[in-house]
């Protein structure tokens, strides 16, 4: 028999917490190292329960139940008596008391004299109860209790636990805090913890906060697992130097097991009241969605006009069909730069509007799809903007042939569209049908490769107006892509070396009197070397005759396997000049060769990695490179990111210079401060495009932070000041209940390599905690 734990103190006197499962860093430290239970990191104890959060408990009435005391009288036929040291356990439960009166049948009890009463993360503790031993409803008088589940501690006067798990408080005190550091609890005339709804729900209660009492509040809910509830979700909290105060308050709606909706009030002071609403269903046969709408009516800084904005998205799949819908749209132009707070969105030029079917059997798929666009930026000319596709058809397939051959086809028939109405350029629309049949080879061993292919391609147009469309053009394209790897056995390392050939031809075919619908040069890099065309798109047969050649070495640790370099470098070597071009002023291109490419991955030790890719022009001037250093310790409470880009203005590409810098970092300065950091510098312009600097300070049943950002809203307008935008944020989180918030974290999470491990191992570290 397990001997009992230190009695409670006296009604009026401090709990006894080590009684109730706490145990602090001093005492955790002084357990075997196997036997220390998990601690965050912001916490200094925990507690642990005689029973496990894990644990199932057996059914009452299928399991044994057994019975200890120091003196026991047994009645057949009438109540039996228990004195001194009681505990009476089942798998999953335990009971312990000074004194216990069992009725006849044994299922049913009294129990007085420091009661103890377990089950798997839950522990009620109280001087008198009436248990059912076999419904699990139970009556306490003067209780204190702890939820690992919650994170939770508290006092009542009663407690009623129903059949159901639901647990009824009166006067009772409830915190998330550590028990000897109660920065806040709040006490209430009722409080109900209800596992069938999981949700926990207060009366008449005050909110105290360093001791003080600081608001009254007749009633709340707060959910006490994953589920979905309607109720207040944090706000997000801020103020910019355009919009000024700007507070919004999210209110949840739990319409119905498969749809629900979020609306969101939202406040900005110089701006006006403004209601943000998002609408998600999950439909049973016709696939799911969400609606976004937004509204800003009499916007006062913008000549009292009416903002608005909206977003549909719906996914539909069943079997060999899938469907999408993408819908969206914003009133003006200038929305996201003055609602927005991020900078992706906020340098957002298009909207998209899009609708496809995709029927998929076996080794084949067949797409229909119509898409339009919104053009949002003002500057941007009529014929600089993108084709409607009204509508595409697009049929692939893939069939695996046998001795290593196998065979793809692409056809793809689409309608473009596209109004000019600005002198910017001659309107040509039409339809365009693409065919392009193929036959791959691949022999393979575990020492190299080689992979032929040949393929015909077909281009024919039908152009509205045009006097003669142009002729069909056809064309024959022959690659051969090869590659050995040769391997070297190190102390320490397993080092490779893989030199890679790859062989393209495809003879020229007059493209100068074709449309340009959807058709760019790719971005040159490592990758293009091997690709046999260098435009994306379908607009343009290419023509080429080359080679390339590529080296790919790689060391590998011979311990466990990893990678820890990778180095690459290549350069496509033309056998003749390229007379195909993108637009008919564009010259022809004659170099040589392409310049070389080169990629590095490097990954130090499990905590450091980097990377760095770089590109020359044929005459060995740099045309862009870049460099990233990344610190991530396994730990995932820290992290430093430094990189940097450079791109050379190169007209002939359409390549904008480019001197830019970027750092971030995220560092504890002890287990409750953290310092975190964000900036993107434009060095060719000297202007800083992004700079963050915050500060959080987070304990264990609370958290505050500030955050003070100052960014472009526009990063290639650096000139426009009325485009720099500087926010404030204030961050406060009462662990367990709610708090007010800016949204930083999605900021992060985009803008920062490795957040969300962080994230991630604060969320895991909270779940091993509980």
């Amino acid at each position: 028999m397990l001997p009992l734990l230190p009695a409670l103190a006296g009604a009026g006197e401090a709990i006894n917490y080590a009684r109730l499962g706490w145990m602090d860093k001093k005492t955790i430290a002084a357990k075997p190292e196997n036997e220390r239970p998990a601690l965050a990191t912001s916490c200094h104890g925990t507690w642990v329960t005689p029973i496990p959060l894990g644990v199932r408990p057996a059914k009452p009435t299928e399991s044994p139940v057994a019975g200890e005391a120091v003196w026991v009288y047994f009645d057949p036929d009438g109540a039996s008596r228990l004195r001194g040291d009681v505990r009476i356990s089942q798998p999953g439960r335990l009971i312990q008391a000074d004194n216990a009166e069992l009725s006849t049948g044994r299922d049913n009890g009294r129990f007085t004299g420091n009661i103890l009463l377990a089950e798997p993360g839950l522990v009620l503790s109280g001087q008198q109860a009436d248990l059912d031993l076999t419904g699990k409803t139970a009556h306490l008088d003067s209780v204190e209790f702890v939820s690992t589940l919650l994170n939770a501690h508290g006092k009542a006067t009663t407690v009623d636990r129903k059949a159901n798990g639901e647990l009824n408080f009166d006067r009772v005190e409830y915190s998330t805090c550590e028990p000897d550091k109660r920065v806040w609890y709040f006490s209430a005339r009722k409080l109900r913890l209800d596992p069938t709804t999981g949700r926990g729900t207060v009366q008449q209660a005050k909110l105290h906060l360093m001791g003080a009492p600081l608001v009254n509040i007749p009633y709340f809910n707060f959910p006490i697992d994953d589920r979905r509830m309607t109720g207040m979700l944090v706000p997000r909290f801020g103020t910019t130097n355009d919009g000024g105060f700007d507070f919004a308050q999210p209110v949840y709606l739990n319409l119905a097991p498969n749809y629900d909706m979020t609306l969101t009030p939202r406040l900005l002071s110089r701006r006006g009241l403004m209601v943000e609403s998002e609408f998600r269903y999950l439909l049973e046969d016709a696939g799911q969605g969400e609606l976004h709408l937004a509204m800003l009516p009499g916007d006062k800084l913008y000549q009292d006009n009416d903002r608005r904005q909206a977003a549909w998205r719906h996914q539909y799949r069943n079997g060999n069909i899938r469907m999408g819908t993408v819908a969206n749209y914003v009133s003006d132009n200038a929305y996201f730069t003055d609602l927005g707070t991020d900078l992706s969105q906020s340098s957002t030029t298009h909207q998209e509007r899009t609708g496809e079917v995709e029927y998929t059997a076996g080794y084949w798929s067949l797409l229909g799809r119509v898409q339009g666009f919104q053009t949002i930026d003002p500057l941007l000319s009529d014929i600089s903007k993108p084709y409607a596709r009204l509508p595409q058809l697009l049929l692939r397939a893939g069939l695996p042939l046998q001795r290593g051959f196998s065979a793809r086809l692409l056809s793809e028939l689409t309608y473009f569209s596209r109004t000019v109405n600005d002198g910017s350029g001659v309107e040509v629309n039409g339809a365009r049908w693409r065919l392009e049949p193929r036959l791959d080879y691949r022999a393979q061993q575990p020492w190299g490769y080689l992979n032929p292919a040949v393929s015909v391609r077909q281009l024919a147009y039908e152009l509205d107006g045009a006097a003669g469309a142009p002729d069909v053009i056809n064309n024959a394209a022959f690659s051969l892509d090869s590659g050995l790897t040769l391997e070297r056995q190190g102390s320490r390392f397993l080092q490779t070396l893989e030199p890679r050939v790859f062989y393209a031809f495809s003879p020229y075919t007059d493209q100068s009197d074709l449309p340009n619908f959807d058709t760019a040069t790719s971005t040159f890099s490592f990758a293009q070397l091997f690709r046999p065309s260098r435009f994306s798109g379908g607009d343009r047969i290419d023509d080429t005759h080359q080679v390339s050649l590529g080296l790919t070495s790689r060391w590998l640790d011979n311990d466990d396997g990893h990678e820890r370099l990778r180095a690459s470098v290549g350069e496509i070597f033309y056998l003749r000049d390229r007379k195909v071009r993108l637009n008919a002023t564009d010259p022809v291109d004659t170099s040589r060769t392409s310049g070389m490419a080169g990629e590095l991955a490097l990954q130090l030790n499990r905590d450091w990695s980097g990377s760095a890719d770089s590109l020359w022009t044929p005459d060995l001037k740099a045309a862009q490179f870049g460099l990233q250093l990344h610190y991530l310790p396994e730990s995932a409470d820290r992290l430093f990111n430094v990189g940097y880009n450079y791109r050379r203005e190169i007209v002939a590409l359409n390549q904008k210079a480019l001197s830019q810098a970027t750092a971030s970092i995220i560092h504890p300065l002890n287990h409750q401060w953290q310092i975190m950091g964000l900036m993107q510098y434009d060095l060719e312009n000297d202007s800083p495009q992004d700079r963050l600097l915050g500060l959080r300070y987070d304990a264990c049943c609370w958290r505050l932070s500030f955050y003070q950002r100052q960014f472009l809203t526009d990063p290639d307008n650096i000139s426009a000041a009325n485009l720099k935008r500087t926010a404030f944020f204030i961050e406060i989180t009462l662990k367990g209940l709610a708090g007010v918030s800016s949204g930083i974290n999605d900021l992060l999470s985009s803008r920062v390599f490795g957040y969300g491990q962080i994230q991630d191992s604060q969320r895991s570290s909270i779940r091993d905690f509980r």
